[in-house]
């Protein structure tokens, strides 16, 4: 996909932050765009030729979202899953009965809702998916933490869980032409991170987050590119390489004091 120039794209998660961002590139540079978010105001003010309010945790929905983006513009060349949330940093232990579930319904689940019902109309036009994952292992920039997960076990095991989909139906499309990239985030200056990072230590997306906007354009240069997997921003590269060692690291991390108070922390948040 060298050009986005006439290509029909359908973006979830598009009433804010990186979704809305990366429709306004999308029609900076000539596509076609379906925004669909939860909140239909938003999708609207996306500036999006068709907008469509819906939930993607709902399979039926979002079956119709993508009948009607077929009916509308004859085609669909690229989906983007960017629809997720996440909850303030807490630890399993002290998290409300159905928190963690409703993460990775959202996250997981409206992901697969949105991909399964789109597969047949992107190998009519050899198109794309793109999936968003996680270095949610990330060290936290304020507490040094470098717990796997601690204080997010919902998000993180979702983000994981979308990679392995986006992994397998790699394999699965490649035969049809279809492409898949997966795009790993770090920290990116949202509502979502700030919720996340903020609490319990305030500036941190400040320290190292990037605009949603400077996202947008790293998201669709893969598209562009045709790359299977994109690491944002690129500075974060290097932690991809710690995936090699981060099982053998967690038996020992438990050990170091620093990461036990981080744990305290988030226990004591709720």
């Amino acid at each position: 996909m060298r050009s986005l120039t006439g290509v029909v794209a359908l973006v979830t998660g598009a009433g804010a932050g990186i979704g809305a961002a990366e429709v306004r590139l999308l029609l900076d540079r000539g596509a076609q765009v379906c925004a669909v978010d939860i909140d239909e105001g938003a999708a609207r003010r996306s500036g999006a030729e068709l907008a469509i309010g819906a939930d993607t945790t709902d399979r039926e929905a979002m079956a119709t979202v993508v009948d009607r983006v077929v009916e509308r513009f004859g085609r669909l060349d690229l989906v983007i899953c960017n629809a997720g949330i996440t909850h303030r940093p807490a630890t399993l232990r002290v998290l409300e009965p159905g928190e963690a579930q409703r993460v990775i319904e959202v996250n997981l689940l409206g992901t697969l809702n949105t991909v399964q019902p789109a597969i047949e109309p992107l190998i009519s036009s050899r198109g794309r998916v793109v999936l968003v994952s996680s270095l949610g292992w990330l060290p936290n920039v304020e507490s040094r933490s470098i717990l796997p997960g601690a204080g997010g076990i919902a998000y993180t095991t979702s983000k994981v869980a979308v990679e392995m989909l986006g992994r397998g139906l790699r394999l699965e499309l490649a035969a049809y032409g279809v492409g898949v990239t997966i795009v790993y985030f770090a920290v990116v200056d949202t509502a979502m991170a700030r919720l996340t990072l903020d609490s319990p230590h305030p500036k941190a997306v400040d320290k190292v987050g990037i605009s949603p906007e400077r996202a947008a354009a790293a998201v669709l240069r893969a598209v562009e590119r045709g790359k299977v997997r994109a690491i944002i921003p690129a500075r974060f590269k290097f932690m991809d390489y710690l995936r090699l060692f981060g099982v053998h690291l967690d038996s020992l991390l438990w050990r170091i004091k620093s990461q036990r108070e981080v744990v305290r922390a988030y226990d004591s948040s709720r």
